[in-house]
Order: C-alpha cells, then sequence, then structure tokens
C-alpha cells in the first residue's frame, strides 16, 4: 500500500465578512431567507487582497501552526482554483517564488470546485513513489468577484484558501481514491473568462445528491467498509441541503463549516480539514473521506487514514 500522511494543513479566509442580513437588506430579501435555504449566515470577501495573497497567506498560517516543517524540502506544489488571475506565472509558481523554494515542481489544476481533490491524488501519486519527500497542496478562490445572475447564486459564495502538506510514511495507512470526470454534462455549471458564472440549480442539485451518492458507495466497496467506518466526511462546502441529502442516504458523518466561510469551491476542503485538525476533532488513525464535485463536471473522492 502506497502510504502518504498529513503533516500540517493551514488556511486564511479575510477579515471583510458580509452576513445574510447585509445581502437581504439590499435585495429585499425576507429577514432568514438565505440560512433557510442554504445553512450560511456569512461569507468572507477580500478588500485589496489577490488570489494570490490569500493562497500565500494560508501557506504562512500553516507554518506559524508548525514549527517543526522546513519548507525547503516541498519538491511538488500544486494549487487547485476556478478563478486564476494569470495564466503565466500561475498560482503554484507565484508561491514557489514568494517562499524561494528551489528544486520545486509546480502545476496548477484547473477542475471546477472538486479541483482540489484532483490536486491531492496526483500528489499521492509522487510522494508515494518516492519522487519527491513532500507535497504542497492549496485551494484558493476569489468567489465575490464572479458575475452573478441573481442573488439565489450570489449569496451561496466567499473568498478563502486552505492548504495542506503531505509526506511519505512509512507505516502502512490505508489511501484510496475514485475520480469520475463527466464533460457530456459540463452545461449545467459554468464560467466564463469574464467571471460570469451559471448554474442550473435544479440539475445541479440531482447531480450532488445523486452521483455523489454512488461514488462514496464506489470507494467504500473498494476499501471493504461501510459508512461507519468513516470517522469524519469532508465534503466540498457547497449547500446545507446538499450536504445532508448526502448524508441521509449514505450513512456518512458529514463535517460543515459551511455556516461561517460559504461555498469557496476548491478552498472548502482545505479550510474543512484545517478547521477539523486545530480543533483536535481528528486523531491519529481516523479514516477520513473527502468528497469533492461540481463544475466540469467533477466528482472525486478520497479515502485515507490520518
Amino acid at each position: 500500500m502506497n502510504s502518504i500522511e498529513i503533516v500540517a494543513t493551514g488556511k486564511y479566509v479575510p477579515s471583510t465578512i458580509v452576513s445574510n442580513n447585509e445581502l437581504e437588506k439590499n435585495n429585499n430579501l425576507d429577514d432568514g431567507y438565505i440560512y433557510k435555504r442554504t445553512g450560511i449566515e456569512n461569507r468572507h470577501y477580500i478588500e485589496n487582497e489577490t488570489l494570490e495573497d490569500i493562497a500565500i497567506l494560508s501557506v504562512k498560517d500553516m507554518l506559524s501552526k508548525n514549527d517543526n516543517v522546513n519548507i525547503d524540502n516541498i519538491g511538488l506544489i500544486i494549487t487547485a482554483s476556478t478563478t486564476f488571475d494569470n495564466i503565466m506565472p500561475s498560482l503554484s509558481f507565484s508561491i514557489q517564488n514568494y517562499f524561494n523554494i528551489k528544486d520545486c515542481m509546480c502545476l496548477d489544476v484547473l477542475a471546477g470546485c472538486s479541483g482540489f481533490i484532483n490536486a491531492l491524488d496526483i500528489a499521492q501519486k509522487y510522494v508515494s513513489s518516492s519522487q519527491i519527500e513532500y507535497a504542497l497542496i492549496v485551494g484558493a478562490e476569489v468567489l465575490s468577484k464572479n458575475n452573478y445572475k441573481s442573488i439565489n447564486d450570489e449569496m451561496l459564495f466567499g473568498d478563502g484558501a486552505g492548504c495542506i502538506l503531505i509526506k511519505s510514511c512509512k507505516q502502512e495507512k490505508m489511501y484510496f481514491s475514485c475520480i469520475e470526470s463527466m464533460g457530456e454534462n459540463n452545461n449545467i455549471l459554468t464560467c466564463d473568462d469574464k467571471h460570469n458564472l451559471y448554474m442550473d440549480g435544479k440539475n445541479v442539485y440531482k447531480f450532488a445528491t445523486t452521483k455523489t451518492v454512488e461514488n462514496i458507495n464506489r470507494i467504500l466497496k473498494l476499501a471493504n467498509l461501510n459508512s461507519q467506518d468513516v470517522d469524519f466526511t469532508i465534503p466540498h462546502q457547497s449547500n446545507v441541503r446538499i450536504l445532508d441529502k448526502i448524508a441521509s442516504k449514505t450513512g456518512v458523518k458529514m463535517y460543515s463549516n459551511i455556516r461561517q466561510y460559504a461555498n469557496t469551491f476548491c478552498a472548502s476542503i482545505p479550510i474543512a480539514i484545517d478547521d477539523l485538525f486545530y480543533s483536535n476533532k481528528i486523531k491519529s488513525k481516523d479514516k477520513i473521506l473527502l468528497l469533492g464535485y461540481g463544475g466540469g463536471l467533477n466528482l472525486g473522492s478520497i479515502l485515507m487514514e490520518v
């Protein structure tokens, strides 16, 4: 078994908080309208920061909480986002340059809301094959700058960044992945180069509450486990109604922090991982199921032992 372990995690969310009350007042909505439909209370918006800034700040947070991490040992940086500012130099290269990391390969992944799952799985392949020692995976998004067709879309999204550092592990630890791409259905969730986001809410909900369940059942079968064997399922934080539906269909123990951060696309899973690690809710040898789904259409899960 090719084993990896999570060495450190970090996150950054901007200091500006936009509450439901503010959005409801500005759009003539009833009090409680947003929370009842999404489970969200607040979202964080950048002011003068950029995607690069918040990605770097998430790595700084990781380093500040882990004195034992030597950043010079990182041999791979992979970033996942749907809101990249530049084509060249891309986000992973900007992180490498900022921290002056030598002898490091950089990659950027654009795979919709679940891009962090793809990025982590690619990193696992390099680390477990001993090609590199440490890999840094970063998910970052600035969704407040997108153009939305209605408040029903806008109210879902926030800005933020999260990261994890992994390395190979001599101790045998479980790791399974199940990643699927369904480009034939890509028209239900789109965003163009001018940041115009379109979402077919009805069909996105159907996809997110059916295909995810099939994917979870598939990866549990691969691992020869049932839902009760998983200590935490850490999903893409899309909408609390979706998360509740997935949990009811599969029986998994679902973790959600969407209430305070809203939907941050590729940043949502690493932010949630960091919250769990630093609230001491995850213990050594716990089994965690990471679940991503969204634009592409892209769908993926990773079942790993901490």
